[in-house]
């Protein structure tokens, strides 16, 4: 099942070169603020790229679907504050690569997006007071995340356009437990989904159309 959201994407790609009047391709990029639900902080204070390629195909007037390959940061970030009583100091830095299949629903310069999201863990790293935390204390991160992806776009001309979206996971990215270090120990999701850690991002990025715009 993990594979279908990939190979959906891969036969999109596979048939751009077969009715290439019907897409558009083209580079994106941007920014990352994130934050992981259930590590007992809170704010997107995490920033990181967002970087990749994306294939959009028209459905009709008003309905595209599009797929997308990417290179993107997330995790969490807590910087100590004296005078807020705040005293922790903590990072997590999470690199995935993802690939996002969405629908989208447009009107004028505006168009409004859905969709799943499945992403490969490439790389971590996470540090507590300044150090980083060992192999023999750090509870694995999941290598495979599923999400959610709602979003939306403002064009400011038929080839660029600017995007908002927010992305959230379905499966927990770490399961806790009683531990010496405290976001370790288990936090009751605010959604009163299962007790655990969950990728909570909102991305803005640039998506520049390289080829003939779709006409509508």
């Amino acid at each position: 099942m993990k594979y279908l959201l990939v190979i959906a994407i891969v036969i999109i790609l596979g048939e751009f070169n077969l009715n290439a009047q019907d897409f558009v391709a083209g580079p994106l990029l941007g920014g990352s603020f994130s934050q992981i639900d259930g590590d007992n902080f809170g704010g997107y204070n995490k920033p990181g790229f967002n970087i990749g390629g994306f294939v959009l195909r028209s459905l009709g007037k008003d309905w595209d679907i599009q797929g997308e390959i990417s290179f993107v940061q997330k995790g969490a970030r807590q910087t100590p504050d004296v005078e807020e009583g705040v005293y922790d100091d903590y990072l997590a830095s999470l690199g995935y690569i993802q690939f996002p299949l969405l629908v989208k629903y447009n009107v004028k310069k505006i168009s409004f997006e859905a969709g799943l999201s499945i992403a490969s863990l490439l790389s971590f790293y996470e540090e507590w007071d300044g150090v980083e935390v060992s192999e023999e204390q750090r509870v694995s991160f999941q290598n495979i995340e599923w999400s959610t992806l709602f979003g939306v776009n403002y064009h400011i001309n038929n080839r660029i356009w600017i995007n908002l979206r927010n992305t959230y996971s379905i499966n927990r990215i770490r399961i806790p437990y009683n531990g010496e270090i405290e976001i370790y120990e288990p936090t009751r999701h605010w959604l009163s989904r299962k007790i655990g850690q969950y990728n909570n991002n909102l991305i803005i990025s640039l998506y520049f159309a390289l080829n003939t715009p779709l006409k509508r």
